[in-house]
């Protein structure tokens, strides 16, 4: 299976990645650096909420138990406050396994929810999906 490294178009390839603080994000980082994004870490929900003031990310990754408000409240909120300007946002758990989880997830406006582990190369396709399939308005008056 061949996926292109720059699977993503335009300067912005950034991607936040909201972590666990139990669970080190190094790894995950790092095989999204080799696929080209730039990675930027945020440890707790205050951290990203202020991150997302200034230029919205390519996509944001982020840990159910993110420390401050679950990351089903973070996506609520995130989607409520960037709706003139919105990014994907990708859930994922080692812990909360069930469907009823990723049926949350997607409720609360995330594009994909992941169970962790996940092996380096299926966790980058994933993003890399993501990306390529979310829908962005053609403007930036679009979004009304």
């Amino acid at each position: 299976m061949s996926t292109p490294r720059n699977a993503v178009a335009g300067p912005a390839r950034t991607i936040l990645l909201a972590h666990d603080q139990q669970e080190s994000p190094e790894a995950r980082k790092h095989f999204l650096e080799l696929a080209g994004f730039t990675v930027e870490l945020v440890k707790d929900h205050a951290e990203l909420t202020a991150r997302l003031a200034g230029e919205p990310p390519a996509l944001a990754v982020i840990d159910v138990l993110i420390e401050g408000k679950t990351g089903f409240d973070a996506t609520r909120e995130i989607r409520e406050r960037t709706k003139a300007r919105p990014f994907p946002i990708v859930l994922c758990s080692h812990v909360y396994r069930l469907r009823a989880f990723r049926d949350e997830a997607l409720r609360c406006g995330a594009q994909e929810y992941l169970l962790l582990p996940l092996a380096p190369d299926e966790f980058v396709r994933r993003v890399q999906h993501v990306l390529a399939t979310f829908e962005r308005p053609a403007s930036e008056g679009a979004a009304a």
